[in-house]
């Protein structure tokens, strides 16, 4: 662009005011939208049969069935209540993890900009200082550069005056262009700045309250738990008293029927019945043997004891007549992958952190503990396998999918529904998972089936 003595004379002076003021004020930006908190609700507990209502059940057989019934429905109350609060927790654990992550991603931004802003601010000050020299020039003697003060006078030759401007104002008025560019950059990038670090700031609440979410519904799982241990062991109690029979083989049936619900629900989320047997098979089970009834005094074996923090076993349905032994399940070994295999290395460090603490807070991905997600990228790091870190992410970024009745050891289940899943396991073979429970069970060796309700997803993803 061609400029005349006059214009080109108006915009360096100009351009030498405007940019020694450049960088009073950054622009401002909206911070971002708060992402909402999910909420805890856990159902109320359930009103207890009183020792008077039991005794006046006994009076006749159908009172007796009738009250058994009733108290078949207060366990599977509570059992779906445990279930509600566990399913509840690992979600506000998952989304305080999830919060941690974008906090960490906005921190390292916010350090980019910052660093690309101080960069930027340098420049414009080397430009500054180069636009005060020549300002400086273009005021003295007068306040004007004696090589320009005839032509502003308007006396002399006019192609000299124009020759000596021209001269005069070229590396000038490259020097103005490039300061202005510095000044717009450090301006821009020195907003930028205050926008990252306003997100990180906004990132930094999120990441509190959903910790304080986290530790609310850690604390009303804990309740759950133990206010049905405590419901249940007076239900039992009057289940024994009612029906004539023992707490242990009452405690017993009640265990078998819920494994039995457990695994008629897992089987809903694998696939259709099995041909003649109203069974499916876990994937990488054979379907369970369920043996004949027996008479009550051979008690079925002893029921498999669920990590802390999964619901305790009761029955979904009422029995109108004292049953038979229900069906028992044979407990299931934890599984020895085979041999070979890209994921086998994956499977044996999860399996080596057993016992070891759950911890969502501070990234969970290690240094203290882990969490679901921490767990399964550690593991797979150590067969060289770099997964992502939350939940949805492992699974959606999964080159393979498939049925989870075709799920294979070291595959990933997930539990919620897509995209925002808010736990996974590495599948074992044999109906069982590894995972990173809560803070209560910790690293464990899990039966599928006892997760089965709390939205199991119906597909696997491989790695």
């Amino acid at each position: 662009m061609t400029w005349t003595g006059s214009g080109r004379k108006t915009a360096a002076l100009c351009a030498a005011v405007v940019l020694l003021g450049t960088l009073a004020t950054p622009a401002h930006a909206a911070p971002p939208a708060s992402i909402r908190v999910p909420a805890v609700q856990v159902p109320a507990a359930p009103e207890i049969p009183s020792p008077d209502e039991i005794a006046a059940a006994k009076a006749s057989e159908s009172a007796t069935a009738a009250q058994v019934a009733t108290i078949d429905r207060l366990l599977a109350d509570a059992s779906a209540t445990q279930e509600a609060s566990l399913a509840a927790s690992l979600q506000a654990n998952n989304a305080y993890g999830e919060a941690l992550v974008e906090l960490q991603l906005r921190q390292d931004a916010a350090a980019v900009a910052a660093a690309r802003a101080s960069a930027a601010g340098e420049q414009q000050e080397k430009t500054r200082k180069q636009i005060g020299q020549l300002a400086g020039d273009l005021y003295r003697s007068g306040g004007l550069n004696p090589a320009l003060s005839s032509f502003v006078t308007g006396t002399g030759n006019a192609l000299q005056q124009a020759a000596t401007l021209e001269a005069v104002t070229a590396g000038r008025t490259r020097a103005f262009q490039s300061a202005e560019t510095a000044a717009v950059a450090a301006e821009s990038l020195t907003a930028a700045a205050a926008d990252a670090n306003r997100a990180a700031d906004e990132a930094a609440r999120t990441a509190e309250a959903r910790k304080l979410d986290a530790e609310r519904a850690s604390d009303a799982q804990r309740q759950s738990v133990s206010e049905a241990r405590a419901q249940r062991t007076v239900l039992v109690d009057q289940l024994a008293n009612l029906k004539n029979t023992t707490v242990a083989l009452e405690s017993e049936r009640v265990d078998a029927l819920d494994r039995q619900r457990q695994q008629d629900r897992l089987a809903s989320v694998t696939g259709p019945a099995g041909e003649g047997q109203g069974q499916v098979p876990v994937p990488g089970n054979p379907a369970p043997v369920i043996p004949s009834p027996q008479a009550p005094a051979a008690p079925a074996p002893a029921p498999v004891p669920a990590p802390p923090g999964i619901p305790a076993p009761v029955p979904t349905s009422p029995a109108p007549v004292p049953p038979a032994p229900a069906p028992v399940l044979p407990p299931a070994p934890t599984p020895s992958p085979a041999p070979g295999g890209s994921n086998q290395t994956a499977i044996s460090v999860a399996l080596g952190k057993v016992g070891a603490p759950y911890f969502y807070q501070y990234g969970g991905t290690g240094a203290l503990g882990f969490d679901c997600s921490g767990l399964v990228q550690n593991a797979f790091a150590a067969a060289g396998k770099y997964l992502p870190r939350t939940a949805s992410q492992q699974f959606a970024q999964a080159p393979v999918h498939v049925p989870l009745s075709q799920a294979q050891a070291g595959d990933l289940l997930v539990w919620g529904s897509a995209p925002g899943f808010y736990h996974v396991a590495i599948y074992l073979g044999g109906g069982r998972v590894v995972q990173a429970l809560n803070e209560d069970a910790g690293i464990t060796v899990t039966d599928l089936a006892s997760m089965s309700g709390m939205q199991l997803h119906p597909v696997a993803a491989r790695y």
